[in-house]
Parts: structure tokens; sequence; C-alpha cells
């Protein structure tokens, strides 16, 4: 991992537990800015919130805190966007609608150190995308039993998964057209499936894809050797086996 990858990954760290810590204060300090019923707005303090806010302002954790905690948070995400700006996997991610320097600096600390998947499969697992829509591992061990659903990540890397799954979906670009094609192939591939099975299917099918150019690109810039192994083959689309360079959209 180089140097400028641990700071990337140290810096989201700080934006992911400030965040978290801020989540957390907000409900105690400013329950307005929380999504409620609109006619009947946040519910009125009770004698037991009042407590707590005695107390918590006792210990530290008062309104001076929620926003120190804050700044803190927006100075880590934009310190974030600033430091992905300077790694090589940017020079391509910019030119990708929908991926912007914030989530290109999230994904580069979920991945952690390219050095240690040599293959785009290994890449895959510790991503979390070795786990089937459905909640079922791809495979089975050879004498294994009742091997069910089982955590496919670390939580952050679950929630950075989900961010690329949402801006695929809201982008117009070559992203979005890539998921329709794979929407399209599972509708006639299995109509009668489930339409929700279908989507997911197919959502994970493009995060796949991009994951895979984009551990390609990476570890060719960082001059890694990276293989095309029999993965790249199970995401051809109509004949065509993409690189990174495909999904631009200029």
């Amino acid at each position: 991992m180089t140097r400028l990858e641990r700071e990337i990954r140290k810096t989201f760290f700080e934006l992911f537990e400030t965040r978290r810590l801020r989540m957390w204060l907000e409900r105690v300090w400013h329950p307005e800015k929380l999504r409620w019923n609109k006619r009947e707005g946040p519910p009125p303090l009770s004698e037991v919130a009042l407590v707590r806010r005695e107390v918590l302002q006792e210990l530290g954790f008062g309104e001076a805190f929620y926003q120190e905690i804050k700044e803190r948070e927006e100075e880590a995400k934009k310190r974030l966007c600033e430091l992905a700006q300077e790694h090589p996997l940017w020079e391509h991610w910019r030119r990708i609608k929908g991926l912007g320097p914030y989530l290109c600096g999230c994904f580069i600390a979920a991945a952690g150190d390219i050095e240690r998947t040599p293959t785009v499969s290994s890449f895959w697992k510790g991503m979390g995308l070795d786990v089937l829509p459905d909640g079922t591992v791809p495979r089975k061990k050879r004498g294994a039993k009742g091997e069910g659903r089982r955590i496919p990540c670390f939580p952050h890397v679950s929630a950075v998964g989900e961010q690329i799954r949402m801006q695929i979906l809201m982008s117009d670009g070559k992203l979005r057209e890539l998921y329709e094609m794979a929407r399209k192939k599972w509708e006639a591939k299995d109509p009668d499936r489930k339409p929700i099975l279908k989507h997911k299917a197919a959502i994970r099918e493009v995060q796949k894809l991009l994951y895979a150019v984009s551990w390609m690109a990476w570890r060719e810039a960082l001059g890694l050797e990276a293989p095309k192994p029999y993965a790249f083959d199970i995401l051809k689309h109509n004949g065509k086996l993409y690189t990174i360079e495909d999904l631009y959209d200029e």
C-alpha cells in the first residue's frame, strides 16, 4: 500500500466515524433534522430525553461537541476528495459519469492494499461480491454441510458498495446503459423470475464489471501484474472484452 493510499484510508475512516458520531448526536440534540411525518413532525421531548441531554452535556457531548464533530466531518470529506484526485485511479474514474472524487476515495479506502489481490476474483471477494443477490454463497466447499448466509464484508465496505450501486442507477452514462443491457438479458433469460431478483442480478453484473476493470487499471498503474482470468470472460457483453476505457462517457 502506497503512502497516498494509506492516507486516503485514514481520512476515510475519520469521515466514517465522525459521520456516525454526528448522526448519533443529531438524534439527541437535533431530532428535527431527521425524517418525520410532515404533518406530525418530531415527537415532543420526554422527561427521559431531557435527562439524557443533561447527562450528555455533563459528559462533554453537548451542542458544542456536536458542532465540532460536524465541522470535522466536512473537513474530512473535503480532504478525502482532494487526496482521491491525486490517485492514478482518478484519471479513469473522472471520465465515468456518476463516479466523483468522493466515491473514488471511498472505493480506494474500502479496497485497501491492492497488492494483496493478485486476481480479480480475490478482489471481488474482499469487496463482498462473492455473495449472490439472494444471500447464498456462489460455491460450496466439498464436504461442507449447512453453509448458509454469511456476512459478505466489513460494514464500511458494504456501505461503499451500496453507494456505487445507487450511482450506477442514477447516472445517465455508460454505467446505466450497461445496467439496462444486463436487465434486458435477464428478462429474456428468465421471464418468470421475480423482478427484484432480475434487478439485483443486473446491478451486480455491472458492479462486478466496474470493480474488475478498476482493479486492472489500478494494478497496472502501480506496475503490478493484472492477468485476465476466466472472470473477464464471464463478464463479456455482446462478445466484447471490456477495459476501463470502454466505460468512459466522453
